[in-house]
């Protein structure tokens, strides 16, 4: 779950939905691990599951509501220029690419729930 504003802080948005990020960047600060020229487009508020959790869809985007699911309104409640993005990166391993995948309604309940759009990036990383 990302938070992203040219105006609001990742600690402003702290204070607004009552729980700490996994990730904060600074609008203009160096992004990490690239090119000391490229910084940071907008601040970020980033809240990641724990490296725990299994890496499918499902119980990822399950361990994100568990936890976050209480602050929904919070979320939604965020100023207008604090835009609330749920970022979903599907990554197809293995020998066969097999693309095509479904969103269950009770993902895209939740994530309207906090008033988020949905990024979703895929990538193909078979042999």
């Amino acid at each position: 779950m990302n938070v992203f504003s040219h105006s609001v802080s990742a600690r402003e948005v702290t204070a607004h939905v009552g729980i700490e990020p996994t990730v904060e960047r600074v609008k203009g600060e160096a992004r990490p691990g690239r090119n000391r020229e490229m910084v940071v487009a907008s601040h970020q508020w980033v809240w990641k599951p724990a490296s725990s959790v299994e890496h499918l869809l499902d119980p990822q985007l399950d361990a994100i509501w568990s936890v976050l699911g209480p602050y929904a309104q919070a979320f939604s409640s965020l100023p207008a220029e604090a835009k609330v993005t749920l970022s979903m990166w599907i990554v197809h391993h293995g020998t066969e690419l097999s693309l095509g995948w479904v969103l269950d309604r009770r993902h895209v309940a939740a994530a309207a729930a906090f008033g988020a759009s949905l990024d979703v990036d895929e990538y193909d990383d078979t042999e």
